[in-house]
Formats: C-alpha cells, structure tokens, sequence
C-alpha cells in the first residue's frame, strides 16, 4: 500500500493525481510562498465560515485544513536483490467543517463522511491553486456536515439519556503560529548506500533454507505537515521517520504459517556507517534464528487460565495493546440507534477509580527525550507532563478538543499521523511502581508458585508479542479471537515460553492471548527492578494502539512516534488459548535451498 493508498483509507477520500514518482525532489519555493500559501488558506477558511450559508441550515462556526506534502523513499529487497527502489513525491489534504455550535454540532456522528472533504494540494505552494481548492472543498464539507447534523438531531430526538457532553471546546487563548518550511533541497538521500545495505541484509537469508521468504524493507517518509484553522491556527513542521525492517515467513511440519519481524525505528535519516551495517545484520540473523526456532517449537497442549510474565519488549508492547486506547478521551460517538458505548474506552467509566495495583504509577510525558517527544499537538496545544495514573486510581485521560462527560479542555494530546489523522494519543509513557519489585529469578520463583496455586505445573513467560504495524494481519485465521463487549483483542505472542518447575524453558507455537478486560492491569502482581525502553509507532487514537494490523506498507503513514518505558510486569488470570485449525498444505514442489 503506497501513499495515495493509505490517505483513502485514513480520510475516506480518493487520492490526488499530483502524487508522482520524482527524481531527486527539491523545493523551489521560497519560504515566503509557503508562508503565503498558509495565510491564502487560512483567509479562505474565513470566508467559508462568514459566507456559506443556506436557508434552514445550521451556519458554520469552525473549519480547518490539513495538508502533507513527502517525498518516501520505498526499498525492498530479497535474497540478495533488490525488488522495489522507489523516489517519489506525494501530497494529499482534507477540510474539515463544522455546523452549529459548539454545544451541539455535526462531528462525533457515527455514518458518512460528515463535514470532510478532500483537498487536492500541489506539490509545491502555490497560494492561488489552494485558495481555489479549499474553497471547492469546504462547500462540499458543508453539504456533508449540514446532512449530519441534520441526523445527528433526530438520533438525539429519541434519546432519553441524560444532557450528552458539548461537541468541542473552543480556544483558550490565542492561536500558535508556528511554521517550518521544508528544506529538502541540497538534502540528498543516502538513496544508493541504503540500497546496497538492503541488498547484503537479505542475502543472509539464503543462508537459512528453513525461511520460505523474507524481505528487508527500508523506508524514509520526509513530510512537511501543515495544519490550519479559521480561529488563527497555523502551524508548519517537517518530520523525518524511518524504518529499516526485516520480514519473514515460512511454515512449520504440520503447514502452519509462521512469520515473524524485527525493525529499527529512527526520527532521522540515518548514515549508512560500519555501526549500522553491524546492527543492520545482527537484526536479520535474529529473526531468521527466531523464525527457525519457532517453527521447530512444540504446540502448546492444554489452556491455560493463569499468571503471565510479560520480559522486557512484550511488557511495553502489552501496555501499547492496553493502555494506549483505554486512557483516550474520545466518547462514543452518536449514531441512529443511540450512541455506540462499545467504541468508547473502557476507562472513561472508571474515571477517578482504581484502575490499577496502588503501588503503580502512570506518566505520560511528551517533554521528555524519548522517541514520542513533541512540542504542539495537532490542534495547537502545547502539552505538559500528566499522571494517568496515581497509586492505581485513574486521575486523567488523553484529551483532545473533544470533551467528554467527565473531562473537558485540551491537554495537548491529539496527535496527527502523516495520513492526516488526528487523535488522543500516547508519548513517552513511563510506568513506575514503589514496591514489588523482585530480580528476575525471583520474579520467575514467583510465577510459577502462582500458578501451582492455579493449579498447574508450568507457567509463561512473553518475551515478544506479534507486530501487526510489521506484519499487517496474521496469516492463519485460527489464531483469531474475537473480542466481545468491554473486551481488548490482545496480539498474538511472537515469543511464549513455557517455564517449568526446574527452570527449563520452552518456546512455544500455537498460543493465542485470549481477549481480556481492563480489569487485567488491576492484576498486576509483581514487577521487575529494571526498565525496559520500547519505542513504537502505532496508529492514533482510541482505535489505534499497538494492537492494530497496519502492515509494512504503511507503518510509517498511519502512525505516530510512541515510546513506552516499563518494567516485566507479572499479570494474573490471563487465558492462553490453544490455537486450532487446519493448515495448509505444504509445496508439492520442495524449496529450492532444501534440494541438498
């Protein structure tokens, strides 16, 4: 899935034309154009609010533009050639409207695209083009959102809840103008050298004949980010994400399809130097030693209802398949049928309850230097360090401009991923506890005296769950478990190990996590002494979170920079599910590195 693709997914419009592959891209505006084309929009924006009007019609009160401009480096290679070597440019944008008030507007309406419409964006600024074409877009957003607000009124005519909370909450104080004009001219890509290190990566695979495919991917998605409102917003910044990622797959004895990825997150081009070749390399014989290993492993033979230590990697990941959708603010949106409570986040409902152990600590903290490190959120917000969680009683949730029942007011938490969507999202959260913290061979003594006292012999220990922002959906639909009301579908383990009573460990195959409630991070019972820091690039807001099945293609379009800081973390009353299902066939024809 390239560019223009994920922007249809993400914002429900088709994608720009103007999005070609380029040589060697260069801005040739100066930043005065870039200035001027932001003020052209903004001056158009106000228009739109002031003139667009219709008889019966609620007015508009608020709109906004959001617009991207990058240039993605895409390379792929396999077995020691390269597949895709990819220079292109792309730009996209979408409008946004408001009718009403603030009260009571057309946003949060659960069906159609309300009051958002495309914006088509040159490649380079150009203040008429973009007047005219935001002036396009915000008649058909008004279309759109006097439609929704119009349904919207009648599902709330047959409600007999109680006052629902406002629709949004307008501006404190005065708007930030903020602009960083993009300066890719002369900033030549290390394109060849990134090239030849894919090339030597994957020609380590041939050396595993076990591997059905792998594939090492390095992307670099360079955006220029601009957001722009009619209350005086107007901000500019350029961002650099890479990934250099190394996928494979292959299948075990009985047919089941395995795969399995590791990648290297970086917020800058990196130099292609000897350090990183060395690590470059280091990654690709991990996974391929891990892939090999796993399709070796047993099946796991029985269920499992018990403790589970989460080591290292999987302890911050389980915390990103959590709480990272859970503390978001956003409430359920509205539809015909009342509002749709099992979207809302399980959390708003414990707001100022014990959520979980009271010796545990949340802190969400975008000042810190850590890989989710921001200054303005997406609407302009500058955001300050926030406990979610004190001596395990919920104090806050994620909160965009979007109010919800208990909390109104922005802290600074909507976060914007290049395909142009906006949510309450996590930065650098650290979890810290103030006692039961245990060295790991004690940390394991306790697992398993915990799990005798469950009834069982064994226990398990997590050392990776699967990562669906690498490898998109699991291959095998047996190993699906669906989540039902109040429930959070967990990712598959990537590394389960079953630990006995003598201290032998096992790797294990088949095991799915079954879907558990939020009340599971209230069973935390114990916690390692030292901290493991995970970053991460998930997908924003309440829907979004490390569990989500983005795949390689888009793992750097449709997600923000997240950094999760945690301790191994002992969770009680987990289900370990033994997968089942029928496998494929395997090849008729055997590999061709297996002929010897």
């Amino acid at each position: 899935m390239m560019f223009a693709q994920w922007l249809i997914a993400a914002c429900l419009l088709a994608a720009p034309e103007s999005g070609v592959a380029a040589p060697a891209p260069s801005s040739k505006a100066s930043p005065s154009t870039w200035a001027r084309e932001a003020e052209a929009v903004a001056a158009e924006l106000r228009r739109g609010v002031e003139e667009l009007r219709l008889d019966g019609a609620p007015a508009p009160y608020r709109a906004e533009v959001r617009y991207v401009r990058v240039r993605l480096l895409s390379l792929d290679a396999s077995f020691g050639g390269l597949i895709t070597d990819v220079l292109e440019r792309q730009s996209a944008g979408v409008a946004e409207l408001r009718v009403g008030t603030p009260q009571r507007d057309n946003a949060n309406y659960f069906g159609g695209e309300g009051g958002l419409s495309r914006v088509d964006v040159p490649l380079n600024p150009s203040p008429d083009y973009m007047r005219r074409k935001v002036w396009l877009a915000l008649d058909t957003a008004f279309r759109g959102a006097t439609q929704a607000y119009a349904q919207k009124q009648a599902a709330l005519e047959q409600l007999e809840a109680d006052e629902l909370p406002a629709d949004y909450t307008a501006r404190t104080g005065s708007a930030p103008s903020v602009r960083t004009d993009p300066q890719w001219a002369g900033a030549d890509l290390p394109r060849a050298e990134l090239g030849a290190l894919a090339k030597e990566m994957s020609a380590e695979f041939a050396k595993w004949p076990s591997i059905d495919n792998g594939d090492v991917y390095i992307q670099v998605l360079q955006s220029h980010e601009t957001v722009v409102d009619s209350d005086g917003l107007s901000m500019a910044r350029t961002h650099d994400r890479v990934v250099i990622a190394v996928v494979a797959d292959t299948k075990a004895e009985d047919g089941m399809h395995l795969d399995h990825a590791l990648a290297m997150h970086f917020d800058a081009v990196p130099t292609v130097d000897e350090a990183l070749k060395t690590r470059a390399m280091g990654m690709v014989g991990q996974v391929v030693r891990e892939l090999d290993a796993l399709a070796k492993a047993p099946m796991i033979d029985e269920e499992y209802d018990g403790p589970v230590l989460f080591r290292g990697e999987a302890a911050g990941q389980f915390l990103g398949s959590t709480v990272a959708t859970e503390v978001a603010g956003t409430p359920a949106p509205l539809a015909d049928g009342g509002r749709l409570m099992d979207l809302e986040p399980s959390w708003q409902k414990r707001y100022g309850k014990t959520v979980m152990p009271p010796y545990i600590d949340l802190v969400d903290d975008p000042s810190a230097e850590g890989f989710g490190h921001f200054e303005l959120d997406a609407e302009g917000v500058r955001p300050a360090p926030l406990s979610l969680v004190e001596g395990g009683v919920l104090k806050h949730l994620l909160m965009t401009r979007t109010p919800n029942e208990k909390v109104s007011g922005s802290n600074g938490r909507a976060r914007m991923s290049p395909s142009l969507e906006v949510g309450p999202t996590l930065s650098n959260l650290r979890l810290e506890a103030s006692q039961r913290k245990m060295a790991d061979g004690a940390l394991e003594r306790e697992l398993l005296r915990r799990a005798r006292e469950d009834g069982y012999e064994v226990a398990y220990i997590v050392e990776q769950l699967r990562d669906g922002s690498l490898l998109g959906p699991v291959p095998r639909e047996s190993a699906t478990a669906y989540a039902g009301t109040g429930k959070i579908s967990l990712p598959v383990p990537a590394r389960i190990y079953r630990l006995e009573a003598g201290g032998k460990k096992t790797l294990m195959r088949g095991v799915v996590l079954a879907p558990a409630s939020m009340r599971v991070l209230r069973r935390i019972r114990a916690v390692s002494r030292d901290s493991t820091s995970v970053p991460l690039r998930i997908a924003v807001g309440p829907y979004g979170g490390f569990g989500a099945d983005i795949g390689i293609d888009s793992v750097l379009s449709q997600t923000v920079d997240v950094e999760i800081t945690t301790p191994d973390l002992l969770v009680d009353g987990l289900e370990l599910l033994v997968e089942r299902g029928e496998h494929e066939r395997m090849p008729t024809l055997v590999h061709p590195l297996r002929r010897e």
